[in-house]
């Protein structure tokens, strides 16, 4: 599937970016002009766990991205083309979808929900051709089989299944049915790990934590990512590596690098002891030279010194 996913991609002029090892939130990141997308391949889409939801919406949200799930089964059956599924909170389409929407700008025109399949109405044009026509609001009730509250909120923008949509649409001879936006599809509401979960997983993450904090970053754990951390400020976000691991930095630098070039964000890996300033042109902080930084422009100044090493 990430083969096909790749050409699909590449056909349509998108830059691609993918970690050296495989990361467990996304396989890969593509850009084409102002266009991110994260996405995240899935034989069955109930396997997607919902800390690894939440980094996708992480990313989404912080840098400017729009996360996705190709996938090909849950366990109610295949995953349908032209359909939108979910799951906690991240859009779902089958290859084929994503083929039309990457190649022909394609969107779906229905969305799969706990009930069954459901459409957008256009329901302006639903209450305009209604008034236009003076069909009772009971008329067109009863052509489609429910109640008169549920046209009042078709109107109004409440969504139908595809079955009361397509009787509308009969018998009113209009086209009521609006494509859905696959990358505005879910909102990115974000969740951080709170602090006992990140106390669980390392003291010196959490140290390292609530130092870039203090100094005036917001710190979005990714530790799902090829990276640990986004340290955000107002004008900034950087890639943020932590790591004890001395013989894994070159290649955490290089997956760096790799997703530096196409989410254009500065990077910067904090390590226990510093033997050198950079590894594959990503600047590298000791663990003591962080914890003796006192604003966080002096951060941005290393960044800005080392990576031109």
């Amino acid at each position: 599937m990430l083969k096909e996913i790749r050409a699909i991609l590449r056909k349509s002029g998108f830059e691609i970016g993918e970690p050296i090892f495989k990361s467990i939130s996304f396989d890969i990141i593509a850009k084409r002009d102002e266009l991110v997308l994260i996405l995240k391949s899935l034989i069955n889409i109930d396997a997607l766990r919902n800390e690894v939801a939440r980094e996708l919406k992480i990313l989404g949200k912080e840098l400017n991205a729009s996360p996705l799930i190709i996938g090909e089964k849950s366990a109610l059956g295949p995953i349908l083309d032209g359909v939108i599924y979910s799951r906690h909170g991240i859009p779902i389409v089958s290859l084929g979808t994503f083929r039309d929407f990457i190649l022909e700008n394609i969107n779906p025109l229905v969305y799969a929900s706990p009930g069954g399949l459901y459409v957008k109405l256009n329901g302006e044009l639903l209450r305009k051709m209604r008034e236009e026509r003076g069909i009772s609001l009971g008329h067109l009730a009863r052509i489609a089989g429910v109640s008169r509250k549920a046209i009042q909120l078709y109107e109004e923008g409440m969504s139908a299944v595809v079955d009361i949509a397509l009787k509308l649409e009969e018998y009113l001879g209009e086209e009521l049915i609006q494509p859905l936006d696959i990358l505005s599809f879910e909102k990115l509401d974000e969740e951080r790990y709170p602090l006992e979960m990140i106390r669980g997983r390392s003291q010196e993450l959490e140290e390292i934590y609530r130092k870039l904090m203090s100094i005036g970053y917001e710190v979005y754990l990714t530790l799902k990512c090829p990276f640990e951390a986004l340290s955000k400020d107002e004008s900034d976000v950087f890639l943020t590596g932590i790591t004890r691991d001395n013989t894994s930095i070159r290649y955490k630098a290089l997956n760096f690098r790799i997703l530096r070039r196409i989410l254009e964000k500065d990077a910067f890996i904090v390590v226990n002891h510093i033997k050198r300033e950079e590894i594959e042109g990503i600047p590298l902080i000791g663990k003591d030279e962080l914890m003796e930084i006192e604003r966080r422009e002096e951060i941005k100044k290393i960044v800005r010194e080392r990576s031109a090493i």
